[in-house]
């Protein structure tokens, strides 16, 4: 259109509709609206239909909740590694030797929920730790003997008993080796290179369905059955012998002689194994970093977990993507938050060097930060009420998040919404408390939020919730991602294509919310200062009073400058009396937060859903109709 791409129209539904008749459903209105549009876009002389079916599209999807074992000899190394494999997406289970005995971890690891293990050590582990690894080492691989489908990360030191894998993995054991087995259908080595597919929201995340031409392999293995028909029955009677096959494969590496792992087969009985979602039928062994290694600590490691959980085209590290590109293009410092049935994202890019050659990224993905988790823990629901304005006893609290899990698309509006907002202010606070890192950063240039719960809610509201979390000093622009399109575009391989789209679609990708002014060290009183708000239209001035969010009218598409006198010295970011701050319009206007930094609420139930009932209704007037 003109010469560059526009974003004309978007829309969502749950996964289960045909994502065909979304985009037909979009084309026939844009047919009865511009007709003249329509044909330029390539519908001249053809239907709807041949036109949704021979576009090309792209494809990100939200990769389902996978589990991993976590298992170290030390708890201190335990809590390194669970801190890696959380920012990574996994739901985690984990145990160390110096607590747990061998029975326990074992079971860590047998259990048909759990996909892959992570068995870490330091760089060069010493005492306990080094004495506890060979022991887990063995453990692990009689573990893969009789659930081949588990994927295995060694990190750190314990990649030195590689060896005992690759050593069982060639005894005979009643099955073909590794080399020789047929990969399951959900390899990735396997799947079939993804070209095109449409957009197709799933509970308001950024999930996209695959058009037909490009819908690969079935992503999880079917179960053998049995002679009458039945699902076979799993057995792991035999642990026992390959655990003392494997403890005898470990006296090499550590250099003492021993007897050669016996020759016989192992395991006499037959075993059946359901492959979860992305994990390859035969057993791999990855080595990776230690849970120290890369900035912040874990980075390194964190990478190859997000590797081994997450679908290539998966859509939440599609939104990352996406930033760290538009924070090249618009060469601003970015930071978003995504919220989703699936888990949460939060992400941070910001352009460095002489002309922005590189792109400084940072991210997280937590399965806990779930609008609604699959099984909600005492600290779940604990957030949950401490954000809710409507009082609830906490079996209530649990069933209606559990409705919610159920029915994301449902009671979007009235009482529904307002718990909808409790749910995903409490996800996003669970965001906050992974990414520690974040707070030693300024308050970026743009903020963003995204997910579906986000794209659902007055765009006040939404700005309301940013500044209720993100508690740092400064000034941003506050935008959402209310089309979704940040996942498919991050599913673009090539970097430059990527930048070459997003300079093109910056105008249209994100709906601006307005700006936030957050000051820190406002102290208490009648009033703060003054702010003076010039635009091209209007000038306005207003009185700031601690411990208030105010907000002036700033349209969407006007930009003006506000100057701020405090009585008082105040940080944003540098301490001062006085600042001038470019600042841009949106649906929201302009937010003053006034609050402390931290907020600092009542702990008492009453008072504390009054504050945050007080603050919300300014920004939510419906909610008293």
């Amino acid at each position: 259109m003109g010469g560059r791409w526009r974003l004309i129209a978007h829309a969502a539904a749950p996964s289960h509709v045909d994502a065909d008749a979304i985009l037909g459903s979009l084309l026939a209105r844009l047919g009865l609206t511009d007709p003249e549009m329509l044909a330029e876009m390539g519908a001249d002389g053809a239907d709807v239909a041949t036109l949704v079916a021979t576009w090309p599209r792209l494809v990100a999807r939200t990769t389902p909740e996978r589990r991993i074992a976590v298992l170290a000899g030390s708890r201190r190394q335990r809590r390194r590694l669970e801190a890696a494999a959380l920012r990574a997406g996994w739901l985690v289970v984990g145990g160390s030797a110096d607590e747990d005995d061998p029975v326990a971890l074992g079971r860590l690891a047998l259990s048909p929920d759990t996909a892959a293990v992570l068995l870490g050590a330091d760089h060069s582990p010493a005492g306990d730790e080094k004495r506890h690894l060979p022991g887990l080492a063995a453990l692990v691989a009689a573990v893969t003997r009789s659930r081949p489908e588990l994927a295995v990360v060694l990190a750190g030191g314990a990649a030195a008993h590689e060896s005992v894998f690759a050593i069982l993995d060639g005894a005979p054991s009643g099955r073909p080796p590794a080399a020789e087995r047929p990969r399951a259908a959900s390899d990735p080595a396997n799947r079939a290179p993804v070209v095109a597919a449409t957009q197709d929201k799933s509970a308001g995340q950024s999930k996209m369905a695959p058009s037909p031409a490009s819908t690969p392999p079935s992503e999880r293995a079917e179960p053998e059955t049995a002679a009458d028909g039945g699902p076979a029955v799993q057995s792991i009677s035999t642990t026992g012998d390959v655990l003392r096959e494997a403890l005898a494969a470990t006296e090499p590496a550590r250099g003492e002689s021993a007897a050669a792992p016996p020759a016989g087969p192992a395991a006499s009985s037959s075993v059946a194994v359901q492959a979860p979602e992305g994990v390859p039928a035969s057993p791999h062994v990855l080595l990776a970093p230690d849970a120290e290694a890369g900035q912040p600590a874990g980075a390194s490691l964190q990478e190859v977990l997000e590797g081994l959980r997450a679908l290539a085209n998966d859509s939440r590290l599609g939104v990352a993507r996406s930033i760290a590109s538009l924070a090249y293009v618009l060469d601003r410092s970015i930071e978003v938050v995504e919220i989703g049935l699936q888990g949460g994202l939060r992400a941070r890019s910001e352009p460095l060097g002489q002309g922005n050659f590189s792109v400084v990224s940072s991210h997280a993905c937590l399965a806990d930060a779930s609008f609604a988790p699959r099984n909600p823990s005492e600290e779940v629901i604990d957030g949950l009420l401490a954000w809710s304005t409507v009082a609830l006893d906490r079996h209530r609290a649990m069933d209606r998040l559990n409705d919610l899990r159920l029915m994301p698309w449902g009671e979007a509006d009235g009482d529904g919404a307002v718990f909808r907002l409790a749910a995903a202010k409490a996800a996003f606070g669970r965001l906050v408390e992974a990414t520690p890192e974040l707070a030693d950063h300024p308050l970026p240039d743009l903020l963003v939020a995204a997910g579906g719960i986000f794209s659902a809610l007055p765009p006040s509201v939404v700005a309301l919730a940013l500044a209720d979390l993100v508690r740092r000093p400064g000034v941003s622009q506050l935008a959402v991602d209310q089309a979704r399109i940040l996942g498919p575009l991050g599913a673009i391989e090539d970097e430059s294509e990527r930048r070459g789209l997003m300079a093109n679609l910056a105008d249209d990708i994100l709906m601006p919310v307005g700006s936030l002014i957050l000051p820190a060290g406002v102290r208490p009183g009648r009033s703060a200062g003054k702010l003076r708000l010039k635009d091209s239209a209007m000038t306005s001035e207003i009185e700031l009073h601690p411990g208030a969010v105010q907000v002036i009218d700033l349209p969407p598409g006007r930009t003006g400058r506000a100057d701020l006198d405090f009585r008082d010295p105040v940080r944003m970011p540098k301490r001062a009396h006085h600042f001038s701050v470019e600042v841009g319009g949106g649906l929201g206007g302009l937010l003053v937060d006034l609050r402390d930094i931290p907020m600092r609420i009542s702990d008492r139930p009453d008072s504390r859903r009054g504050a945050l009932d007080a603050w919300q209704r300014g920004m939510w007037p419906e909610t008293d109709e």
